[in-house]
């Protein structure tokens, strides 16, 4: 399951990618009409900051894909020294259990 803040993440990483693409769509319709085209080139920032914004998105993505990936192998070793930790245990459980107590000599002098 993911986290709620990776949910968020890629929530509005798929509206910015929604938003332009239907963008595109929209200015593709427009070809013929040269107001419109010239009234777009006003706010073709919109469209660099979007992209940027993506670009920025897409760079924090993989500093939390690496994090993660960072965490899930120390997790792993952990669990790893663990169980080698609980193995050595239970081998010397079962060679203490093979050797047999000395023997109590009674002793008949006394």
């Amino acid at each position: 399951m993911m986290k709620k803040n990776r949910l968020i993440f890629y929530s509005v990483f798929g509206a910015l990618h929604l938003f332009i693409f239907i963008f595109t769509l929209y200015m593709d319709k427009q070809h013929d009409n040269l107001d419109f085209l010239l009234f777009m080139r006003g706010k073709i920032w919109m469209l660099k900051y979007g992209s940027f914004m993506l670009l920025i998105l897409m760079a924090v993505n993989v500093i939390l894909h690496y994090r993660d990936n960072r965490r899930n192998v120390r997790e792993k070793e952990q669990m790893l020294q663990e169980l080698n930790t609980l193995k050595a245990k239970l081998y010397d459980l079962q060679e203490a259990a093979k050797i047999p107590a000395p023997a109590k000599e009674e002793n008949p002098s006394k």
